[in-house]
């Protein structure tokens, strides 16, 4: 592998917030010093705070994470590599279940994500907790609600990134103990993804009701983030969580798209940027992989979205004719930010239907070294949920116009969208697999999930991961999903674009 940076000291089991009882949930930094003496000072409780996104971002975005995989089972980027899962989650036809086992080679793709979020999620909450116990931060308490907002925050992503990625998981705070140390203790995605939300409001609020400022350091950002974006920041997580976490087009139509309106409309206006610093602390590792040259490149699909004249699926067979370099498409940005490749690096052994005549070249220069800004949420995904909230409350036009101002035009020099639902929908669906490239964890499989255009079986979800579910004392076989016998709508895909 080029380039694995991160190691990390994890204990699967830590003291839970409200007491001394064990708990699978929590996860140990072994170098983080006694909890009485860090959780009475507020200097301490201050420099816990400051690492809380990082632990989510790094969460996201790690080679040891989810976000490889989800990427190629949603036919955005094709790898047949089995590297972090991706071909496993993305042989055709989808047979292979997820492999829930404690002893897979990729069990810490999921492992990696829930670990890491409950990491966020437990730290927050003990410093909340030391905080509503008379903990200040700062003169009189001055540096409480910054702190607060930054907790909150990073508690909605958390419990949203295990919404949309788990079919379960366990809702914990500091006032709310867990329920159980079982898998029927286990909390819905949607009763997790809704307190998200909670959390995500209590940020909003705190945000909107105080003047502070956010340290670029706490966010991996070019610039110290003041309240009133950081309010911004946190109301676009919110209306993404509610757009992503849809399993299938029912659950699509039932979203309050009014509600997604306006956060989305309260989002940010410019990308919410993080600068990578060398492989070290801020590295979309991930995002280098699905991109570097003998990795990942385009999946036909999103190829054929610029290149309509361009095949949407290449044949499973050696005949297949090797598609030419496209001349004229549709969507300018496959000339920009992708790239020609004459030739396949993926063993034929494996499937000609991971082969694709193109990558994408749009971040080689950042990962050269590493070194530079790259967007982890785009002002263009927020513009796309605003349009997305219009199109679903029946303003064809309203969103029509924010899509024709969008970089669909702008970068992609494309036709304008006609005030049509299912033409707007389209179009929406074409800026997240071209212009929202790698950005992001599981945007693609998001998008595709909840308009049932995973291939059927692919799994909706994944299962609480195998080594937490051995913490509970449970034992194999361990429950998944997938594979195209067990194609179900609700837990695995019975849809599909092909």
């Amino acid at each position: 592998m080029k380039k694995i940076k991160y190691i990390y000291a994890i204990a699967l089991t830590l003291f839970l917030v409200q007491g001394c009882k064990k708990d699978l949930l929590q996860v140990e930094n072994l170098n983080q010093p006694d909890f009485d003496k860090v959780f009475s000072n507020g200097i301490a409780l201050e420099n816990l705070t400051s690492g809380l996104y990082n632990t989510i971002y790094v969460g996201e975005n790690a080679f040891s994470g989810s976000k490889m995989m989800l990427a190629t089972a949603a036919d955005n980027v094709s790898c047949s590599w089995g590297n972090q899962a991706m071909r496993d989650m993305s042989w055709e036809p989808r047979n292979n279940a997820w492999n829930n086992a404690p002893t897979y080679s990729y069990q810490v793709s999921t492992l990696h994500l829930w670990n890491n979020m409950y990491s966020a999620i437990n730290t927050a909450s003990d410093v909340l907790k030391a905080i509503n116990e008379g903990v200040n931060i700062g003169a009189a308490g001055a540096g409480n609600p910054r702190t607060k907002a930054m907790c909150k925050f990073a508690q909605g992503l958390g419990y949203g990134n295990l919404a949309m990625v788990f079919d379960r998981a366990f809702i914990v705070d500091e006032k709310t103990p867990a329920k159980g140390s079982t898998v029927d203790a286990a909390d819905s995605y949607t009763a997790v993804s809704a307190q998200a939300l909670i959390y995500l409001d209590e940020a909003i609020a705190l945000a909107g009701a105080n003047t502070f400022t956010i340290p670029k350091e706490w966010l991996g950002t070019d610039k110290d983030y003041t309240s009133a974006e950081f309010k911004k920041l946190a109301s676009t997580f919110a209306a993404r969580i509610m757009s992503y976490t849809p399993r299938n087009k029912s659950q699509l139509a039932a979203v309050n798209w009014a509600k997604v309106k306006t956060y989305a409309d309260a989002g940010i206006t410019s990308d919410f940027i993080v600068v990578q610093d060398g492989y070290a602390k801020w590295y979309d590792e991930a995002g280098d992989y699905l991109v570097y040259q003998g990795w990942g490149v385009t999946d036909n699909y999103v190829v054929n979205m610029m290149d309509p004249t361009k095949p949407q699926h290449w044949t499973d067979s050696p005949t297949f004719p090797y598609p030419t370099a496209s001349t004229n498409p549709v969507d300018q940005r496959l000339k920009t930010d992708f790239e020609y490749v004459g030739s396949q690096w993926f063993q034929a052994a494996r499937g000609y239907y991971h082969y694709s005549p193109y990558r994408n070249k749009r971040y080689d220069d950042l990962y050269v070294a590493g070194v530079g800004p790259k967007a982890q949420v785009m002002k263009a995904e927020n513009d796309m949920l605003k349009a997305e909230a219009r199109a679903y409350t029946t303003d064809l036009a309203g969103a029509a116009a924010i899509i024709n101002a969008s970089t669909r035009k702008t970068r992609g020099q494309m036709a304008d969208v006609a005030a049509v639902s299912a033409d707007i929908v389209q179009a929406i669906h074409h800026e997240r697999h071209v212009e929202m490239y790698t950005t992001g964890l599981g945007l693609q499989f998001f998008e595709m999930r909840k308009r049932d255009l995973l291939q059927k079986g692919t799994p909706l979800h994944l299962p609480i991961p195998a080594k937490t579910q051995q913490t509970m004392g449970l034992t194999e076989p361990f429950y998944t999903f997938g594979t195209v016998a067990k194609a179900d709508g609700t837990n695995t895909s019975n849809g599909g674009w092909r």
